[in-house]
């Protein structure tokens, strides 16, 4: 598969739909495994001290988008 120069939203979920698809299994231990590990992110911004708390809510919220826009194509239904 080649990927053009930007990644639309479209193509993102398709990808990860032909994912899926092709490694059921593989996909939901990913999804749950980047779940964990964005949730140790989310944790990390109530442990940072006042210089790096900004730093560390930006990563956070970057990872929760990600983690949401893979659970998102987790929960559409499979192609034919």
């Amino acid at each position: 598969m080649i990927l053009p120069e930007e990644i639309d939203d479209v193509l993102f979920k398709d990808v990860c739909k032909y994912l899926r698809n092709a490694a059921p299994d593989e996909w939901n231990v990913f999804v749950q495994m980047f779940t964990q590990y964005t949730a140790e992110a989310v944790e990390a911004v109530s442990l940072a001290d006042a210089s790096m708390i900004m730093e560390a809510k930006g990563r956070a919220n970057g990872l929760k988008a990600v983690r949401d826009a893979f659970r998102s194509c987790a929960d559409e239904p499979s192609s034919p």
